[in-house]
């Protein structure tokens, strides 16, 4: 099936608000890899403290299919962290410590990624996508990602979050790789065996916002989105929401 080598691909609906949305930018088909056929391993980018009570918000593993998909420059990705996953109410903050994204190099090389945290905005219908005009919740950080000298396999990359980064309702981790020494395509994503729409979102040069829905766009393909999710743990309850230098004492 071609989806979007061959003009423009046929809308798919996400949600109610999607029903009428912009075409999708003409971009490569994603490629499917070998299936992945052992555990992934872990790569810190930086030193990481993980916290023996964290909880993970966004789309873990483990990996069932992997595939080549990034397209630099300025190709982002996005998803969705919702605290209530994690027993949280509307009240509670959750600090960020440690984004993973599980990627999959055929050959040496490095790429830059840029990390941060956006708002999430109600398109209708129970579907939630980043926004993409607003403020980030934290500020971005930088990362050069490289095969590591692990080839072949899913690769769980470790990428520390900003100081003090937390959030008290659903948001969206921000994911965007430039670009560097590999070639188009990779790294490429591993992904998990299923997937959910209004959950991950792909913005690129020449494409609408908020973006492609991956699992909308992929489903057909028997794809899902990539593999990336935040470690969070809870915030004492009083500590005041929006307090930088607060947070920061408490976990440096």
């Amino acid at each position: 099936m071609q989806l979007r080598d061959h003009g423009v691909l046929p809308h798919v609906a996400v949600c109610l608000a999607l029903a009428v949305g912009p075409a999708y930018a003409a971009r490569p088909e994603p490629t499917p890899l070998a299936p992945p056929t052992a555990h992934s391993v872990e790569i810190p980018i930086d030193p990481i403290i993980h916290s023996a009570t964290a909880c993970d918000m966004g789309v873990p593993g483990p990996p069932a299919i992997a595939y080549a998909y990034v397209l630099p420059p300025n190709d982002a990705y996005y998803t969705l962290m919702d605290p209530a996953a994690c027993g949280a109410s509307q009240t509670d903050r959750r600090l960020l410590i440690v984004a993973h994204a599980e990627l999959y190099f055929t050959a040496p090389c490095e790429i830059p990624v840029t990390l941060s945290v956006v708002p999430a905005v109600v398109l209708g219908g129970g579907c939630l996508a980043p926004n993409l005009f607003a403020p980030p919740i934290c500020p971005p950080v930088n990362y050069l990602v490289s095969d590591g000298g692990v080839l072949g396999r899913c690769v769980n990359y470790a990428l520390p979050m900003p100081a003090g980064c937390s959030i008290n309702g659903p948001a969206f981790l921000h994911i965007e790789f430039d670009q560097g020494t590999c070639p188009n395509g990779r790294p490429a994503f591993c992904g998990p065996a299923a997937c959910s729409q209004c959950t991950q979102y792909n913005f690129y040069p020449g494409v609408g916002a908020p973006g492609d829905d991956l699992c909308a766009l992929f489903t057909p393909l028997s794809l899902t989105g990539p593999i990336m999710y935040v470690e969070s743990t809870s915030l004492p309850t009083s500590t005041t929401p929006g307090s930088w230098g607060v947070l920061k004492t408490l976990y440096r």
